[in-house]
């Protein structure tokens, strides 16, 4: 079910966050790219000791539940990246479809979630993506997403794996890579944040290769870069990775269909148990087609992560000589107005929140900009207005 070289990807991916979180300058001297079979995790190689190896030991167990084969006791033994990589592989032969595998939000509001999946659903929706969202069979799947995360596990490593596909692995490359090595067959997993970084530099010339691309509702501006770019089409996934896949399609102005082993309902049910949609959705008559109407939570697209500007003006207004705060999306971006409190001075105050936000908060859910004034700016009829910042 899982081929030895994507676990070695998941291996690679799960160990490199976790390096990141424990020791950043480590992990920008050492990037998992060079990473290979013979690579130590121990301190005479990537600098985990035998405490923070529990720990990792303990990541990965939560993520892919290794409890249920015991491979966990041998990753403590074994502190080679290649053997992880064949004990990751083994844990999966013959894993039962209630295996259930963990998968983390973006974080972007500060507070992350572990959504639980049982592998037979994953499978599941894989299957039906195998035969209703794809133009024809790839002979090939170019990883721009990583492994771990929920979209990347089921397209780069499930989905190739159900094709007997390899696998190109992009991920941590720049955005120039996919010109180099892109070819005929081609199926492209990315986010409209990353095709939007990449896209430019392809060359226009007509390629039979396919962009797959999920997350929130693309804007049609990707799918005019598509086009430009010389791809020959672009399917679209929505969900969540509280969701899972929920709809696709391959045109900006059709509906999404319902995946099949969604009932439809508003929200669709699945084994009886209902979806918890975060956005809108307005359906069609026989429920089977949606269109997508905005967030429940004041959410936004940063960079490809959902970010939550009530949960950020929280933040922003919980700390000392903040009175009021108001957020918003300034193109790719976030910028803030803040109304401190009396006394308070506006650089220090400044310098405080932007160490905080940088502190607590993922990168997509910082403020680039921020600007101070006596009351939050707004219109005639007292709505809550713009700002130039």
């Amino acid at each position: 079910m899982i081929r030895r070289n994507d676990a070695l990807r998941l291996c690679k991916s799960v160990i490199f966050e976790e390096l990141q979180r424990l020791d950043p300058s480590r992990a920008r001297r050492m990037p998992a790219a060079l990473w290979t079979d013979e690579t130590r995790i121990d301190e005479d190689g990537l600098g985990f000791d035998s405490l923070s190896r529990i720990d990792l030991v303990s990541a990965m167990t939560a993520r892919f539940a290794l409890h249920r084969s015991g491979v966990e006791d041998y990753m403590l033994l074994h502190p080679e990246l290649g053997t992880w990589a064949q004990l990751l592989e083994s844990h999966f032969q013959g894993a039962a479809p209630d295996l259930s595998l963990a998968f983390h939000s973006s974080g972007s509001t500060g507070t992350p979630k572990v959504v639980q999946h049982p592998l037979g659903f994953l499978v599941e929706e894989v299957e039906a993506h195998a035969a209703r969202s794809l133009v024809e069979r790839p002979g090939r799947v170019v990883a721009l997403v990583p492994p771990h995360h929920i979209f990347g596990f089921l397209f780069t490593v499930l989905l190739p794996a159900r094709l007997g596909v390899p696998v190109l692995d992009l991920a941590s490359r720049g955005p120039g890579a996919l010109s180099r090595e892109l070819r005929a067959g081609d199926l492209i997993v990315g986010t409209p944040h990353i095709f939007g970084r990449v896209l430019t530099l392809l060359s226009g010339k007509p390629v039979a290769a396919h962009a797959l691309s999920s997350t929130a509702p693309a804007p049609p501006e990707l799918w005019t870069a598509v086009a430009r770019a010389g791809l020959g089409a672009l399917t679209e996934v929505f969900g969540a990775s509280e969701t899972g896949g929920v709809g696709h399609r391959a045109d900006t102005d059709a509906r999404f269909r319902l995946m099949p082993y969604l009932e439809p309902g508003n929200p669709p049910r699945r084994r009886g148990a209902a979806i918890a949609l975060q956005d809108h959705l307005r359906w069609s008559e026989d429920g089977r087609a949606f269109t997508v109407h905005g967030r429940h939570d004041r959410s936004v697209q940063i960079a490809g992560h959902t970010v939550s500007l009530n949960a950020v003006v929280a933040a922003l207004e919980a700390q000392p000589e903040v009175a009021h705060a108001c957020v918003r999306q300034d193109g790719d971006r976030l910028k803030c107005y803040i109304v401190p409190c009396a006394g308070a001075d506006a650089a220090a105050l400044e310098e405080r929140l932007r160490a905080e936000m940088a502190a607590r908060h993922a990168p997509a859910a910082r403020p680039l900009s921020y600007t101070f004034g006596p009351q939050l700016p707004r219109d005639s009829m007292g709505k809550l207005a713009d700002w130039q910042s």
